[in-house]
């Protein structure tokens, strides 16, 4: 909103009480501002804030998990964006958010997708046991031919990551399969320097402690990668690395897919008052990866959109900013719907958007907090809203960058519009300050079944769904309700007084 149209606003709101925000951090876990919502004048400054809290409960998102969860079970076990688990979830949300009368508008969104069509992996020399040994093949990166690949499997002495050609010395890497523990500098680069060392595929594993989980990874700049790469579990790729240090150990791998143009669906709602010239937007995705039914990752962001919307519902001729819900398609495939979504907005559109709410994982069984913050302008604000509703209610917490969690606020971020949003956690290890702090077990992943098939209803932290959908409903009701200082600070003009 332009300068003018902010004194309006202002003129227009005149009774609103402001947050005081707290630019300067202090130090500590948590990050914690001082000043927060410390006083029955603050509590009650945004009475659509405090409605939507109350009524979004952890109980009600979960009755919504639970028919994310039957979808999946009648669909094949998930909910991805290019099978009928999703198409089901779009039917399922569209169908409720219509009954709440809200006009549900499906955008087409074109991509294009990776069709496996065999990912198979055999051993032979390395003892007892199955040869067959399960495999993921890496999207976006080459197929074999139809016969496969047939060649001595290879690994770097321990110690050595394949990072640099120099660990490869003294390795018969070349018309070989290498075999390597996901590393710092990227499986990209990892997979460059075994080709450039003569390997004729990669073979990764991504250490964890749940040594039996799979990851399919994403080739996410396809020219850079000029042999075939496939994951297997930590556990059977610590026993080929072993087995290939012997000597002798051979393996038959045939990934092969396809390119595949396809179209998947942005689903999108919008209050009927509301500013249309202040729009706030609140979204998840809807599709899980196609190993999984995908409840925590991202139904369970999903559930508690859901239920805002519906509780908003009988209110949304009164909001004073329009209101948008998004329930966006093909995230997992990195964030197809949302960029697509953002690069056909018009400059004025996007100016409207005065901010992006969006959260992943906030039910992380092994769970902590995270707020999403970079520090300073309107994407600040916004975290600093998320970290007052979370000291007034004597919930830890804890600050990281926006950009630390790949998901779909990050294409409007890149847009200039500002952000906010909260975590549960996924892949990384809880700390023991972290257990002191939120319970649950130290040097055990947040998510122990992310990406996998197991994030089901059993994964679903109730706590932290209790605790965290109100605090997603009630800082879209305070945009909702205000956002000048959001926007002041969007365009570098400091806190509104």
């Amino acid at each position: 909103m332009r300068a003018s149209a902010t004194l309006r606003k202002l003129a227009g709101t005149a009774s609103v009480l402001l947050l005081t925000l707290l630019l300067a951090q202090p130090s500590g876990a948590t990050h914690a501002a001082r000043a927060r919502l410390t006083t029955s004048a603050d509590a009650s400054a945004y009475p659509l804030a405090d409605r939507l809290a109350t009524d979004v409960t952890g109980r009600d998102a979960y009755r919504r998990l639970r028919e994310l969860q039957r979808i999946a079970d009648a669909s094949g076990g998930n909910r991805g964006y290019d099978t009928i688990g999703f198409t089901r979830s779009v039917r399922y949300v569209s169908g409720l958010m219509k009954a709440a009368g809200y006009h549900v508008v499906q955008q087409a969104v074109p991509y294009t997708d990776f069709d496996v069509e065999k990912e198979r992996l055999v051993v032979s020399g390395a003892g007892e046991g199955d040869p067959d040994i399960p495999v993921l093949m890496t999207r976006f990166t080459p197929s074999t031919a139809p016969t496969g690949i047939n060649a001595p499997l290879v690994s770097p002495p321990t110690g050595r990551t394949g990072c640099t050609s120099a660990d490869y010395d003294g390795v018969k890497a070349a018309g070989a399969v290498v075999v390597l523990a996901r590393a710092a500098c990227g499986y990209g680069v990892q997979q460059q320097v075994a080709a450039g060392a003569g390997a004729r595929a990669v073979l990764l594993y991504y250490p964890t402690p749940s040594p039996e989980n799979i990851y399919r990874l994403i080739g996410f700049t396809p020219p850079a990668f000029t042999i075939p790469v496939a994951s297997v579990s930590q556990r059977e790729g610590e026993s080929l690395s072993r087995a290939a240090a012997g000597g002798g150990v051979r393996v038959h791998l045939t990934p092969r897919a396809h390119d595949v143009a396809r179209t998947t669906v942005n689903l999108t709602a919008e209050t009927a008052g509301g500013d249309p010239d202040n729009v706030v937007l609140i979204g998840s995705h809807l599709d899980s990866v196609t190993e999984g039914p995908g409840i925590n990752d991202n139904g369970s962001t999903a559930a508690a959109v859901l239920q805002t919307a519906l509780e908003l519902a009988p209110h949304q001729r009164s909001v004073k900013n329009k209101v948008r819900f998004v329930w966006w398609g093909a995230e997992e495939l990195v964030d197809i719907g949302s960029e697509y979504y953002v690069s056909h907005l018009t400059a004025a559109e996007r100016q409207r958007i005065a901010a992006v709410l969006n959260g992943e994982l906030i039910a992380s069984p092994n769970y902590a907090r995270f707020v999403w913050d970079p520090g300073s302008g309107g994407s600040h604000v916004i975290a600093e809203q998320f970290a007052a509703y979370f000291d007034s209610k004597g919930l830890p917490y804890e600050r990281q960058s926006p950009d630390a969690i790949g998901s779909d606020h990050l294409a409007f971020s890149a847009a200039g519009i500002p952000v906010g949003g909260i975590d549960g956690g996924n892949l990384k290890v809880k700390t023991p300050a972290q257990q002191a702090r939120y319970g649950g077990e130290a040097g055990q992943m947040f998510d122990h079944c992310y990406h996998q098939a197991c994030d089901g209803l059993g994964n679903i932290n109730r706590k932290a769904l209790d605790d965290n959908a109100p605090a997603l409903a009630w800082v879209l009701g305070r945009l909702a309700t205000y956002d000048g200082d959001v926007r002041a600070a969007a365009q570098g003009k400091g806190r509104l007084r």
